[in-house]
């Protein structure tokens, strides 16, 4: 006796703008119905924001530091995406994006992480930037400062300070690093560029 094949199809809205639809088969019907959902989504995804970069290449330009915040993961996407750099860089999450490389007390293997994530990009995938993206409202920075430091534009103020210091460590223990970019996206999903 043969075992059964399942199928199923799944439909998927992007923002609710794009939406695929795909038909997938499996061993079984939850096997089915994944595969179809992993395949309407990607496909749903990439008509929005479709790849630049070309899979056979084994380099990129960037490092992209970000926080594990969900809130603001799509905001990174969307824009390296409309800078052109879908796919084409490595991606580096720790909480807190600077804080978390510069040190969260507590945490200090993160730094020995991040170097060594770093140093083993630049031989993969020969990069040679890093881009930086703290966000607001960070829960991260409730573990390094008191309420009082985070009120008003303190906070604000703190991530400046740290994106400044996370940028002077990289291209000091990086020479392979020409050079460092920082953002820092506001809670209403604007971003801004650190000079």
């Amino acid at each position: 006796m043969s075992n059964p094949t399942f199928s199923a199809t799944a439909t998927a809205t992007i923002s609710g703008t794009s939406s695929s639809t795909s038909t997938s088969t499996g061993s079984t019907l939850e096997e089915a119905q994944n595969n179809a959902i992993n395949c309407s989504s990607t496909s749903a995804y990439f008509s929005l924001a479709p790849p630049t970069h070309n899979h056979s290449e084994k380099t990129c330009q960037q490092c992209c530091l970000s926080c594990v915040d969900f809130r603001f993961a799509a905001d990174v996407a969307y824009n390296q995406n409309i800078k052109g750099d879908c796919e084409n860089y490595d991606p580096l999450v720790l909480a807190g994006a600077s804080l978390g490389y510069n040190g969260i007390p507590g945490y200090n293997n993160w730094i020995l992480f991040a170097d060594q994530t770093i140093e083993l990009l630049s031989e993969l995938h020969k990069i040679s930037e890093v881009i930086i993206y703290d966000h607001m409202e960070c829960g991260a920075y409730t573990l390094a400062y008191t309420p009082e430091e985070l009120e008003g534009d303190g906070e604000y103020k703190l991530h400046i300070e740290n994106l400044n210091k996370a940028e002077a460590t990289i291209l000091k223990r990086f020479p392979f690093i020409k050079k460092v970019y920082k953002k820092l996206i506001n809670i209403d999903a604007t971003i801004t560029t650190i000079p």
